[in-house]
């Protein structure tokens, strides 16, 4: 029997350098049937996974110019691929569905659309998500966290300072906060709290996904962000296109640790970790309250860290009354040089899927 369109749509989704594998309950396919309309799936295999000028696409697929870029329009405004604007000229990529086309869905997402991903997640997708040799997300500490240590922290590790380099900013509501809630297990931290950036941050105000916001708003959703203990979460790179604020509860990534129990290491990238004086602990548990990834737990009235739990975010040390919580560098063994952008990991996990396969066939 021949495969259906949603069948060669999810064969190339998951031929992307994050991939969409399939599932023995069919809960893949029944998110694409879902998402793409056929004549939309049939156009979304024809794609690029970086972006193609939409003449060089018409060249190379042979496509009507104005079908295609009517069609490729219309899927961009849906969520269903990437579209950037630049110099004057369109271009058009696939999106991978995770960190991609899922969050594109921000204004589509309901009931149905929350309860299938959420079982897609059970059952492949957070695996898949963690299933490359470099994390697709890192956490850059809050900033009282980092001020001893100031003079050694790279500039890409200063929250504040990678804001205040953007020239355009956009902020949207947290679409695994909005997918938790949907299915009844929604959580009490602020939703408005996804900064975008640059092409990405365009994309978003041009879809009607987020509002434009000024430089000084942007700090101020980092403030309320770590008040209300959420872990500042981009890209691994040092150019990211995105900065979430995180909690362990609804993060399709953080859940990665809290719920599907990998090391914080295959989930996300931080190159400290929390260590605690215990002749300065006294006990009080603000500690516990505030680690998203229940990294500090209390031991005889004292907090210990587990060192493969903890992501090194601060949120812990920026609360502590007595000071007896810092963050410290990982050994330099431990630590890999830090993308130039997110394009470069794609690469990179795009090159190692490639050689699974070759592995797999031989």
């Amino acid at each position: 029997m021949l495969p259906t369109i949603y069948e060669k749509l999810q064969a190339f989704l998951d031929s992307l350098p994050i991939g969409y594998p399939t599932t023995k309950s069919g809960v893949d396919i029944e998110i694409l049937k879902k998402i793409f309309q056929p004549e939309e799936a049939e156009m979304a295999v024809h794609l690029q996974p970086f972006p193609e000028a939409i003449d060089a696409f018409c060249q190379r697929t042979g496509f009507e110019l104005k079908k295609a870029q009517d069609l490729l329009e219309k899927m961009a405004n849906k969520g269903q691929i990437f579209r950037m604007r630049n110099e004057g000229k369109v271009y058009y990529s696939a999106a991978v569905f995770l960190p991609g086309m899922w969050e594109y869905q921000l204004n589509r997402l309901d009931q149905p659309l929350a309860e299938m991903v959420e079982r897609y997640y059970d059952e492949a997708l957070g695996k898949e998500i963690s299933a490359g040799h470099i994390p697709i997300f890192r956490v850059i500490p809050v900033d009282k966290a980092i001020s001893p240590l100031r003079l050694e922290i790279m500039a890409y590790d200063r929250v504040k300072e990678l804001i205040r380099s953007q020239k355009t900013i956009a902020l949207t509501n947290c679409i695994c906060r909005k997918e938790r809630r949907l299915i009844g297990r929604g959580c009490k931290h602020i939703e408005d709290t996804c900064l975008y950036f640059s092409h990405m941050a365009r994309y978003y105000i041009e879809n009607g996904l987020a509002r434009s916001i000024t430089v000084d708003e942007a700090l101020d959703v980092l403030d309320r962000s770590e008040k209300d203990g959420l872990v500042h979460s981009p890209q691994n790179g040092q150019r990211p296109m995105f900065l979430c604020n995180c909690c362990g509860c609804c993060c399709v990534g953080l859940r990665g640790i809290t719920q599907l129990k990998l090391p914080a290491s295959k989930v996300t990238r931080s190159d400290y970790f929390c260590i605690c004086n215990p002749e300065a602990c006294t006990g009080c548990g603000l500690c516990t309250e505030r680690c998203q990834v229940n990294a500090v737990t209390l031991d005889d009235g004292v907090a210990r860290i587990d060192r493969n739990q903890c992501i090194g975010c601060g949120l812990c040390i920026s609360t502590c009354p007595t000071e007896a919580l810092r963050l410290v560098h990982k050994p330099p063994e431990e630590i890999s040089n830090l993308p130039a952008s997110f394009g470069q990991i794609l690469v990179s996990l795009a090159e190692e899927k490639s050689r699974r396969d070759r592995v797999s066939k031989s």
